[in-house]
């Protein structure tokens, strides 16, 4: 896992029921000056933890992190 989806992955598992904009996860999940310089570092971590099964997309386009059958 690298840097960029493990920081996704903690902030998503901060709110395990909540499923958030991509933006949001991208302003939220790492320091202000990294989304700033680059507001779509989060692109390529998101879709390869979506690619994964660690985070699942909902009918409206957001992400959380997987629920566990059960």
């Amino acid at each position: 896992m690298s840097r960029e989806e493990y920081a996704i992955w903690v902030y998503l598992s901060d709110y395990p029921e909540t499923a958030f904009p991509r933006r949001e996860i991208a302003r939220r999940a790492v320091k202000r000056n990294v989304f700033e310089e680059n507001p779509h570092w989060v692109d390529q971590a998101l879709n390869a933890l979506v690619a994964r099964g660690t985070v699942e997309v909902t009918e409206d386009g957001f992400y959380r992190l997987k629920r566990r059958a059960g």
